[in-house]
């Protein structure tokens, strides 16, 4: 059995990767901790940039960045080589009409993940992102959710030892679908 612990199983897509993660064979348990899986708040807003606060920005930067930082450091400790750490984000890193404070959130969580993959690597520990569509979306079906779950439980593999520091986009080529229109 593999120890793991999932913050945000209560979020969007969270009940799919727990089940995922444990029909994989991974469990919470007391010990060395294997994998940590942190699964951000998604927020969805259409709020236009001059009409972001200081307050909405700070609101979400404490929310999904530094929930983050606080759940791997709470877990770093218990990791030794070949730990995992996976966070599940939103490609809002890509950029998006409206909700300019969560598009910066999504880019912060990524820039974290990157140099958390950088320093980490010296003790053997590995972290990634999967950065799915945004919830609540035409898409947004028990299919989708159960294949963010699945793409979860990749990055959590305990076998892929050159996959470090990577985001994995989940969108079905929407975002390339974004340049493509604007080709015109």
């Amino acid at each position: 059995m593999t120890n793991m612990v999932l913050v945000g199983a209560e979020r969007a897509f969270g009940a799919e990767i727990a089940a995922a993660l444990a029909a994989a064979g991974y469990a919470a348990g007391d010990g060395a901790l294997d994998v940590l899986v942190v699964n951000v708040p998604v927020v969805v807003g259409a709020v236009r940039f001059a009409d972001v606060s200081d307050a909405d920005l700070a609101d979400t930067l404490e929310t999904m960045v530094f929930g983050v930082v606080e759940a791997v450091q709470a877990a770093l400790p218990r990791m030794a080589a070949g730990g995992r750490i996976v966070v599940v984000a939103a490609r809002g890193h890509l950029g998006a009409w409206g909700g300019a404070h969560l598009m910066a959130g999504n880019a912060a969580l990524i820039g974290l993940m990157r140099s958390m993959a950088l320093e980490f690597s010296e003790r053997g520990i590995r972290v990634n992102a999967l950065a799915p569509d945004f919830v609540g979306q035409r898409w947004d079906t028990p299919a989708a959710r159960a294949e963010v779950a699945e793409a979860v439980v990749f990055l959590a593999r305990a076998d892929m030892h050159m996959l470090t520091g990577q985001t994995l986009l989940l969108d079905a080529a929407r975002s390339m679908r974004m340049v493509e229109s604007r080709r015109q």
